[in-house]
């Protein structure tokens, strides 16, 4: 996989447009920590009514078959403790559901402008735009 031209360089040598996007990529997925919470507790919520074939109720089993114990409480504190870094930027459905921190990958859209980071753990995507 190719180097990310955003962080090939230092960051005190990023040009403004560089820094506009990492600004840009790392705002979007702090946007996204809230919903991944709402996310938990709908999962749980689902699971709790017999309702295990849902997608959100998939993603607590996930975590829960990882060692992470899902509740309500852990979820809130994760989402609001979100905090990616710049060049390391970690999922934030898998921060929120188990505490795990495991790297997206990022990748240009045939767009050209539109970013796409994936998660090789749980699959989530998450679109970012500069």
């Amino acid at each position: 996989m190719p180097p990310d031209p955003y962080f090939s360089q230092s960051m005190t040598s990023i040009d403004a447009p560089q820094l506009q996007a990492v600004e840009s990529r790392l705002a979007a997925l702090m946007r996204q920590a809230p919903l991944e919470f709402a996310r938990a507790v709908y999962g749980m919520n689902d699971r709790a009514a017999g309702r295990v074939d849902t997608m959100a109720a998939e993603d607590v089993l996930r975590a829960e078959s990882h060692g992470a114990a899902v509740t309500r409480e852990r979820a809130e504190q994760r989402a609001r403790a979100y905090l990616p870094v710049a060049g390391q930027e970690h999922c934030p459905r898998c921060w929120v559901f188990g505490g795990f921190k495991h790297l997206l990958s990022f990748h240009r859209a045939g767009d050209g402008i539109t970013e796409t980071g994936r998660c090789r753990s749980c699959g989530a995507e998450y679109a970012t735009t500069p």
